[in-house]
C-alpha cells in the first residue's frame, strides 16, 4: 500500500463505515469535526479530501501541531478506511438551492 501511495497511485480500497469508527475512536473528530468539516484547530478534510498520498503523508509525518499516527498505532488498512470515509462525505446543498436563504 505504501508503494502505491508514494507513487501517487489511486487510494487503496477501504471501508467507509469502519473508517468513520476509526476517525471518531482515535480522536480525529475533536480537531476536524465529525464529518471532516473542520473544527477547533483542524482544517477541513471533506468533502473532497486531499489525494491519498498527501493524506497519508500528513497522518504519518504531520506538519505543524497534528499528532503523528505511526503504522504501529494506526494500521495502513485503518488509514485507507478513514480515507474511504472522507471520500464518502458528500457536499451539502448549494446556498442558492435553499429557499430560506434566497428570500428578498
Amino acid at each position: 500500500m505504501a508503494a502505491a501511495a508514494a507513487a501517487g497511485g489511486p487510494a487503496p480500497a477501504g471501508s467507509a463505515t469502519h473508517g468513520q469508527q476509526v476517525f471518531i475512536q482515535i480522536g480525529c473528530a475533536a480537531c476536524h469535526g465529525t464529518v471532516g468539516q473542520g473544527a477547533s484547530v483542524g482544517p477541513r478534510l471533506a468533502p473532497g479530501p486531499l489525494p491519498f498520498a498527501a493524506f497519508q503523508q500528513q497522518v504519518r509525518q504531520p506538519r505543524q501541531d497534528m499528532p503523528r499516527f505511526t503504522a504501529e498505532f494506526l494500521s495502513d488498512q485503518d488509514l485507507a478506511d478513514m480515507y474511504a470515509y472522507m471520500q464518502s462525505i458528500q457536499p451539502g446543498p448549494a446556498a442558492t438551492s435553499i429557499p430560506l436563504l434566497n428570500r428578498p
